[in-house]
């Protein structure tokens, strides 16, 4: 069953429907964009629902863009960051490989060395 509230926006009933659950968020909603909708109406007067809608949905969705594009720059940056680290890690990763097969190539040699004396004893 689906539920359903009224939203009052600039002094006008709106019944909408929604999903269960929904209306307090529903409720939220509506009480900002009638506040956006009042804030229009005292700046430019009341020149009419539809224009005080249209105006404050175009607010609105402006301030959501600005936010969006914050919000990928953001996301930009620390991929950016998240990049240069791993990179890092690598570079760091690959030294460490390095020094590791170095340190075994010189305990072969050393092996090697041992072998031979072991060998010149036993013959």
């Amino acid at each position: 069953m689906m539920g359903r509230v009224s939203l009052n926006i600039n002094g006008r009933k709106y019944g909408l429907g929604c999903e269960p659950g929904e209306e307090e968020r529903l409720m939220r909603l509506g009480q900002k964009l009638d506040d956006r909708v009042n804030a229009m109406a005292n700046q430019f007067g009341q020149i009419g629902d539809l224009r005080l809608l249209v105006m404050a949905g175009i607010t609105l969705l402006d301030e959501l863009e600005d936010i969006s594009d914050a919000v990928e720059q953001k996301v930009d940056e620390r991929i950016g960051d998240v990049r240069k680290e791993s990179e890092k890690v690598l570079a760091h990763a690959g030294e460490a490989e390095a020094k590791a097969a170095e340190g075994l190539l010189k305990a072969a040699a050393q092996i090697e060395k041992i072998a031979a004396k072991i060998e010149s004893i036993v013959d």
